[in-house]
């Protein structure tokens, strides 16, 4: 039963919705369910279902799960409550141990990431942390090798497993060894920063992301549309446009470490304040072949279709048929704000970017912006950017967060829930050196000549970020090498 609540069929969920509510499962208010936090999956109604109807006190239970249910900030927390409550008793699912093998490939033909879970049906209270076992080795295991053979070719590292908010236990696990866990537990807190997703074009990117061909002496520019990008393809188009709103792109693999390098351009016709398009009226007569560019994709109103800019479900969902078709999703000012910090989404390595105004022939001096598979997070001055990026980038933050996240959580607005970075303070030391570090850093990202040099100045990095968060010499050594050992 490894099925996301989102693909089932709606009268199958609403058929089970008293039983998700009767288990604790729905724990989000509709906004945060809308953002992302509410991709349940069906293996959590099944293992408090079975563990509730088939399973007597201090019986077991050993389940096949998706190690996400136990990392995921927001749709997971209902399920790691561990607790439900049955006539007037309240019952425990207390964890026993957890195998994670969400590194390897051991179902065919299946991505999922994959953990076995195994407790007990108590009424007692039970204490964190967990056993947990991380599986490594092998990344596909063949359907038919002997159990024997796996054990010998892949490592289990015995570690312990706690929620990451002490305050509150349905919060994502923490998975570290006991000697790691001392020093890591003082990074965890919530950030004194705001991250949010980048622009949504709602699926339509080959539409938005153009390529600059060249700058007219009016000031107009000819652009062609990126029309293969995306699943869904479009016709190759080149049109004559005003540059007012087309912004360089900062695609999710643009975003490196320290710094990032637009690789495309996006056209952004959207009034940040409405969150909606421009009004028609006003594009018409403001960027009138901008306007005509765009409606080259809008489709017909009265009968929307799939590859135009009416037929997006996201437009259709969020949007009335009045709204000006162009409209986009995630678009506020932080979009475009003038200094940023860049993170990518889905992948377990924290690698944070400082993103500042760029120059170029055809469009002068402009921000770039980012699409909604990287995060963003906006600040007042490019020094308080290079500090935060400085603590994002320091390997207890970077562990922090690879061991409390999971799959789509990776890199998600969410987790500066879980790490405590302060608001910048230029005078103090401590602030200001790790900014100027992090300075040195942007100007060498990209240089292999200067890996040894970016090398010392991330160590450096490293010792001021402990210092920061009270972290002794021996826990940051600790912190490192078990983040050397991923």
């Amino acid at each position: 039963p490894w099925v996301n609540w989102e693909n089932l069929p709606e009268r199958y969920r609403d058929s089970m919705k008293p039983l998700w509510r009767d288990y604790g499962l729905f724990t989000l208010s509709g906004s945060e369910g809308r953002l992302g936090g509410g991709k349940k999956d069906l293996c959590m109604l099944f293992t408090y279902a079975v563990l509730d109807r088939y399973l007597r006190d201090k019986g077991r239970l050993g389940f096949v799960i998706t190690q996400s249910v136990f990392k995921s900030e927001g749709a997971g927390d209902g399920f790691r409550r561990l607790r439900y409550e049955r006539d007037g008793e309240t019952w425990r699912l207390k964890p026993l141990v957890v195998h994670d093998m969400g590194t390897m490939q051991v179902f065919e033909g299946a991505t999922n990431r994959t953990a076995v879970f195994v407790c007990e049906k108590t009424r007692k209270p039970f204490r964190y942390p967990v056993k947990y076992r991380l599986w490594q080795g092998k990344s596909r295991v063949p359907q038919d090798e002997a159990l024997e053979t796996v054990v010998a070719t892949t490592q289990q590292r015995r570690i312990a497993a706690r929620p990451i908010r002490t305050s509150k236990r349905s919060s994502p696990w923490l998975t570290v060894s006991r000697s790691v866990l001392p020093g890591i537990s003082k990074v965890v807190g919530q950030s004194a920063y705001t991250a949010y997703e980048g622009v949504n074009t709602g699926g339509l990117n080959g539409c938005f992301w153009v390529r600059v061909l060249q700058k007219r002496p009016n000031g107009q520019i000819l652009v062609e549309n990126l029309h293969d990008v995306g699943k869904i393809k479009l016709p190759a188009v080149q049109a004559v446009i005003e540059p007012d709103l087309v912004y360089p792109l900062v695609r999710g693999r643009d975003v490196g470490r320290w710094r990032a390098w637009p690789s495309a351009h996006m056209i952004l016709a959207q009034d940040p304040s409405t969150r909606r398009g421009i009004p028609e009226e006003e594009m018409k007569r403001q960027w009138p072949k901008t306007f005509a560019y765009l409606k080259r994709f809008e489709g017909d109103p009265s009968e929307p279709v799939r590859g135009t800019l009416r037929g997006r479900a996201l437009y259709r969902r969020y949007y009335k048929p009045s709204d000006p078709f162009y409209s986009m999703y995630n678009v506020g000012w932080q979009t475009i704000d003038q200094t940023k910090v860049f993170w990518r989404q889905f992948v377990p390595r924290l690698s944070m970017s400082v993103c500042l105004p760029v120059k170029s022939k055809e469009l002068g001096r402009k921000v770039p912006i980012t699409q909604h598979v990287v995060t963003i997070c906006r600040f007042d001055s490019t020094e308080e950017a290079l500090f935060f990026c400085a603590c994002g980038n320091s390997s207890p933050a970077t562990l922090l967060h690879a061991m409390s996240s999971t799959g789509k959580s990776f890199g998600q607005p969410l987790v500066l829930k879980s790490i405590a970075i302060p608001r910048f303070r230029p005078k103090d030391r401590r602030h200001a050196r790790l900014a100027e570090l992090a300075g040195r850093c942007y100007a060498l990202a990209g240089s292999e000549r200067e890996a040894g040099v970016l090398a010392a100045f991330e160590r450096e990095i490293d010792e001021e970020a402990g210092s920061l968060w009270g972290i002794t010499r021996n826990q940051l050594e600790a912190i490192q090498g078990a983040l050397a050992s991923l």
